[in-house]
């Protein structure tokens, strides 16, 4: 009989290892741990920079503050002499080793533990002379920000010797002082170009001094003291982030060269190309020497490490904050509080942060959560603005009124809005669109007289060029004078109220009223038809009003004369909203527009001269012209 077999007859066979799917699977939870792993490390080890690279702007603005206790004054951007050149034009001077004497940094060295530095210049010699060597080569702790990967050994700056002499070379650094986001040109506004805020030159020719300043807190052989800025303390920009230049060519961060670019930033404001953190246009930054930096380095190299700047200008006039954060740069605030500010803040907010002539009240209150907000977010400090009068009559035809002043009808109608003139094709920035002016109304056949000024303000009668137009008027006071000529009784009796012109409205009536073009814009009409005056150098002295031919509509001096206000609110995305109808502009904001005589674009000028300007602040060559609304 055969036996039973037994269950323990039969045993699984023993496992020698991990199966090939485990193996994967540990291997690939092992890298997500150690890539997760890695990513902190990298995070922490960020973090650590950022708040040391804060850390050091703190350090730096108080250090200005104990200048500031011994001298009464903020320390000027830069010392440049005058006796080294025979041109008193120092800020054309290609010789920045022989003008330049001292830099806001060297003036600091006894306030941030450098007094060791400081016994090494000779501040006798200028910065570049072979006495200041070793002093100029020296990197600073304090002007270091260690997520900067170009502010090391063996970066330094050369500046070309003269006459196959060695070049001259500088430590970096990686911290500059606001010299102000003013226009960078420094010519004086004209009928061609109002240029917005615009710089200060003053050259002395007998006592050979040159000075150079702007809207920012420091200027060049120019220092000032807190009680010439209007700004509050909070809320005015003091230092801010600047890159190491990526090659020795690159003369961006160097702590001892007092120069644009170098220690300085100045000009990044919206009358520029250069008007916001880490800039990245093409034509961002003036330098010296920038065309050879795009032969050593090449231009898609220089765009791509976020450096652009602009190979035909040999010059130091325009520079922006810049750092290696991601999306960000970090500012010094005049109070020594420190703040991150996004790449994407709003242009105008940039603008009049970093200006000391912005009124206090402006941004009291409201900087830190308007920094946080989107740039695509309509301001939050809605301030009230002109706009039409609720149930406002269709104007009947043309009137004078009480003071003499003739207004004629624009008719309704609809218009691309921001289509070229001279054969152009309208930049990607600013793209024409098509706009309706849903009703007619009643604009201003003259821009506002001097003597029209005058009587409506109270003020003295000028004692000649009455009929002048009225300029270096804020727009404040052109909404002043609005306000006054509606309350005027025999106005009031009529049923007249005032205001400026939409920018809208005022493009309109500009073209005459026309429909839209189905090619390119206008060429540039012969001056004895219109008085145009952009697109002419020199640019045409202020006429009496109508001293030219009217428009189509029977307007005057619209495309000549004065510059005008308009009630919009300065917004550069506020184009791609596309209003169609009777667009007023953004809610609120920090610039208003500026509209006049430009040849090249009906609509602004896109990153270059942009004629926008605070509300606060007249021009020379800025006037205005009102509508009348009737009920």
């Amino acid at each position: 009989m055969r036996g039973l077999r037994t269950a323990s007859a039969w045993r699984p066979a023993r496992r020698r290892g991990w199966t090939l799917l485990e193996t994967l699977v540990t291997a690939l939870v092992a890298m997500t741990l150690a890539v997760v792993l890695v990513r902190q490390v990298l995070d922490a080890r960020e973090a650590a920079r950022m708040t040391t690279c804060r850390g050091r702007l703190s350090q730096l603005a108080l250090a200005v503050n104990n200048y500031e206790d011994t001298h009464q004054t903020l320390p000027p951007a830069a010392i440049w002499r005058t006796d080294r050149t025979a041109s008193l034009a120092l800020h054309r001077s290609k010789q920045v080793d022989v003008i330049s004497q001292a830099s806001w940094v060297s003036l600091l060295l006894p306030y941030v533990d450098s007094a060791d530095v400081q016994q090494l210049l000779d501040e006798s010699q200028p910065m570049g002379a072979p006495e200041n060597a070793a002093a100029r080569l020296v990197r600073l702790a304090s002007m270091e920000c260690m997520t900067d990967h170009y502010n090391r050994d063996g970066n330094e700056y050369e500046l070309p010797g003269r006459g196959g002499a060695s070049p001259i070379r500088f430590a970096r650094g990686n911290y500059a002082i606001n010299g102000g986001t003013h226009n960078i040109s420094l010519e004086s506004p004209d009928t061609a170009f109002p240029r917005g805020d615009v710089p200060h030159l003053v050259i002395d020719p007998e006592k050979r001094t040159f000075q150079m300043w702007g809207n920012g807190v420091a200027g060049i052989n120019r220092a000032f003291r807190r009680s010439e800025f209007a700004n509050g303390a909070s809320t005015l920009v003091l230092l801010e982030e600047l890159r190491a230049g990526i090659h020795p060519l690159d003369p961006r961060g160097v702590w001892s060269l007092g120069q644009i670019g170098g220690s300085i930033t100045w000009g990044h404001g919206v009358n520029g190309d250069d008007g916001s953190p880490n800039h990245q246009w093409p034509r961002s930054d003036d330098l010296l020497g920038c065309r050879e930096l795009h032969e050593a380095v090449g231009t898609r190299q220089l765009l791509a490490e976020g450096m652009p700047c602009v190979d035909y200008v040999d010059a130091n006039q325009q520079a922006t904050s810049r750092s290696l954060h991601k999306g960000l740069v970090n500012v010094a605030f005049l109070d020594g509080s420190v703040r991150s500010i996004s790449d994407r803040i709003d242009p105008g907010l940039w603008h009049v942060m970093h200006s000391h002539e912005t009124p206090a009240g402006h941004l009291a209150g409201v900087l830190i959560a308007r920094m946080n907000a989107p740039r695509e977010s309509p301001p939050v400090d809605a301030a009230a603005r002109p706009g039409r009068v609720n149930g406002a009559a269709p104007p009947a035809g043309p009137l004078t009124n009480s003071l003499g002043m003739p207004f004629v009808v624009v008719p309704a109608g609809e218009f691309l809005m921001g289509q070229p003139d001279g054969q152009m094709t309208a930049p990607p920035e600013c793209p024409s669109r098509r706009v309706q002016i849903s009703r007619p109304f009643l604009l201003g056949v003259h821009e506002v007289t001097r003597g029209q000024l005058a009587a409506v303000m109270g003020r003295p009668a000028p004692d000649s060029g009455d009929r002048l137009p009225a300029t270096d008027v804020t727009w404040d006071e052109a909404v002043e004078f609005c306000e006054r000529l509606s309350a005027l009784p025999e106005e009031q009796q009529a049923g007249r109220r005032y205001r400026l012109p939409t920018e809208a409205e005022w493009e309109y009536a500009c073209r005459g009223g026309q429909p839209p073009s189905t090619g390119r814009g206008e060429a540039l009409r012969p001056l004895s038809l219109t008085g145009e005056s952009a697109g002419r150098y020199p640019g045409l002295p202020l006429a009496e009003v109508g001293s030219w031919p009217a428009n189509e509509l029977g307007l005057f001096d619209m495309r000549g004369n004065a510059w005008e206000w308009t009630s919009d609110w300065f917004c550069r995305e506020w184009d791609a909203r596309n209003v169609p109808a009777d667009p007023q502009g953004p809610a609120a904001g920090d610039l208003k527009v500026v509209r006049g005589s430009d040849w090249r674009y009906v609509g602004e000028v896109c990153l270059l001269d942009s004629s926008v300007m605070p509300p606060w602040k007249g021009n020379p060559i800025v006037g205005f012209r009102v509508v009348c609304e009737t009920r």
